[in-house]
């Protein structure tokens, strides 16, 4: 099973449908092969749009289906605390809550904007609220947050 080629079957879908490719994976659990496959849109994706996602790849995929060993597909979000893994993606997050974590600190707030190559960010600072930019190479980790 050639995960880029199921990418490459899925990627004229997403842009049709405005929703962004997030992974794809084939993972054994208990002794299942799962097909799972995440996808986003910007401010958040449906239950409806993930089931008409999975129904179009599904009827792709069973077409295919020849070589292929028998599996599940799953077609879901990756989540309300999704890792941001690169500047593009960053800053398709405008506006939302976000963690991010650089050498000796932690901030959370909101995502204001990317200027170079900086996010920039506003926080809450023992009730003060700050804004700070940070080089997107100093970040070791950055995902979404619910505030709580």
């Amino acid at each position: 099973m050639d995960l880029n080629h199921i990418k490459e079957i899925l990627m004229p879908y997403l842009k049709e449908n405005d929703l962004f490719f997030d992974s794809i994976e084939l993972v054994k659990e208990a002794d299942a092969l799962i097909l799972r496959v995440c996808v986003d849109k910007a401010g958040g994706i449906d239950v409806d749009s993930l089931a008409m996602c999975n129904e179009f790849l599904s009827s792709k995929l069973d077409a295919l289906d020849g070589d292929m060993p028998e599996y599940f597909l799953e077609v879901s979000s990756p989540g309300a605390e999704k890792e941001l893994k690169s500047l593009e993606e960053i800053k398709r997050h405008l506006n939302d809550y976000i963690h991010v974590e650089v050498p000796n600190m932690v901030y959370e707030g909101h995502l204001l904007g990317v200027e170079n190559e900086d996010i920039v960010i506003r926080f809450n600072a023992k009730g003060r609220f700050k804004t700070i930019h940070i080089p997107y190479s100093e970040i070791k980790f950055i995902r979404l947050a619910v505030k709580i």
